[in-house]
């Protein structure tokens, strides 16, 4: 019997696996009608997939069957045939999970970095919090097929070092991935972090089954993250998204897209956390008495504002929708040019809700054209982290596992378009 080309049996292979992962537990002849594949050949891929460690038989139980005789064997993907690794890495806390091949949680650790002085003490930090994920998981280094990071700074595509990376001292000076690659003898991805975060909300979050999705990270820091067509989208130089240094606010500063002491960007510094705290202790705000109370004890802070806005106190509530109209300013050009399917605002000052919510989709409305749809982050803090698993999970997939139809036709299709 003439065997079949290489590349049509690596397809059969990926559509055995695709429905294993999809239906946990399958026979034989449902994965034949399942995949449009003849019987004996589910059998002898089956088979294949079984002898490489990615699928294993498993006995029917006994109260699923409706006729007496010997169990049918099922078959089943195996999800913990290893692990992939992700991890955030901020200025003030690390995370790392470790997942399942089906993406899976098994082990959350996390780790505070804010008082690490330099780059050597905040890579002992994350080594630390790996260290805790893997030990919860009951597993060792071995196990972890890819991992993926996430932390601030624009990327170089061509040194794979990070440039401007607020509140990491030292951060730049080093090439994270090879650093890391001491530790792991797998893979290891380095990404910026919002751009993990729109990653994270377009897989298991607000953004599921998306395909254009703009994620705005409002904190310390404000930046964006794009997806286009399911692709996360970088540009050249790997600063697509840094909308913290757009001078949209002031365009005859003289400073330009440029940093600061502390890093941040003229946008940044007029709509971040820092600029609600000093506008509220700003005249005229600083008149409400709430405001005044919370300035006079030490106590003025974001979510000291947050909370006096809740309360229907009317300076928290101006300082709220003041820098509220500012972002909008920001945020509207890029909604113009890119049309998004979905706007998604995450970060520490999305937790404050509706409040934030509403003030900006009303500010927004009349600077475009179209409504866009705005949403909070589901994920919260966790966007990051589980954009940097579904990166490592990709990994995983495009190295190890046979191709599918869908993936083969992407990469096509993206060759056709370089050329």
């Amino acid at each position: 019997m003439r065997e079949d080309p290489p590349l049509l049996r690596q397809l059969s292979q990926g559509r055995v696996l695709t429905v294993l992962r999809e239906v946990s537990h399958l026979r034989l002849a449902e994965i034949a009608r399942r995949t449009g594949l003849s019987r004996p050949t589910v059998s002898e891929v089956v088979d294949e997939l079984r002898a490489a460690g990615w699928v294993e038989y498993v006995e029917e139980h006994p109260d699923s069957r409706k006729v007496m005789g010997r169990p049918a064997r099922l078959v089943r993907f195996r999800a913990d045939a290893g692990c992939v690794l992700g991890i955030d890495i901020g200025p003030h806390r690390t995370s790392a999970v470790i997942a399942d091949l089906n993406g899976e949680p098994l082990a959350t650790s996390r780790c505070a970095t804010s008082a690490a002085q330099d780059s050597r003490e905040l890579l002992a930090a994350v080594r630390l919090t790996v260290r805790g994920a893997l030990d919860e998981a009951g597993l060792k280094r071995e196990a972890v097929l890819a991992a993926a990071v996430g932390s601030p700074g624009i990327l170089d595509p061509r040194s794979g070092k990070l440039a401007q990376a607020p509140g990491l001292p030292g951060w730049t000076s080093l090439n994270l991935k090879a650093e890391l690659r001491r530790t792991f003898r797998c893979p290891v991805q380095v990404e910026n972090d919002v751009n993990l975060a729109v990653l994270g909300e377009q897989w298991k979050g607000i953004a599921r089954n998306t395909p254009t999705v703009v994620f705005a990270l409002w904190g310390e820091r404000v930046g964006g993250g794009i997806c286009i067509d399911g692709r996360l989208h970088r540009g050249t130089s790997g600063a697509a998204g840094e909308i913290g240094y757009l001078t949209v606010l002031d365009p005859h500063d003289d400073h330009g897209a440029r940093p600061d002491a502390e890093g941040l960007g003229p946008f940044e510094r007029l709509t971040g956390a820092s600029a609600i705290v000093d506008l509220a202790g700003s005249l005229p705000y600083r008149r409400s008495p709430r405001l005044a109370a919370l300035l006079r004890e030490g106590a003025l802070d974001v979510v000291s504002v947050f909370d006096a806005a809740a309360d229907g106190d009317p300076g928290a509530q101006g300082v709220i929708d003041t820098v509220a109209a500012r972002l909008a300013r920001g945020l509207a050009p890029v909604l113009l040019v890119l049309d998004p399917d979905l706007l998604v605002i995450g970060g520490g000052l999305s937790r404050a809700g509706r409040v934030v919510l509403d003030a900006v989709t009303r500010h927004l409305r009349p600077l475009t054209l179209v409504p866009t749809p705005i949403e909070l982050s589901r994920l919260g803090d966790d966007a990051v982290v589980m954009g940097a698993v579904r990166l490592a999970l990709d990994d995983v997939e495009n190295r190890l596992l046979p191709p599918n139809e869908q993936r083969v036709r992407s990469e096509n299709s993206g060759a056709k378009r370089s050329t």
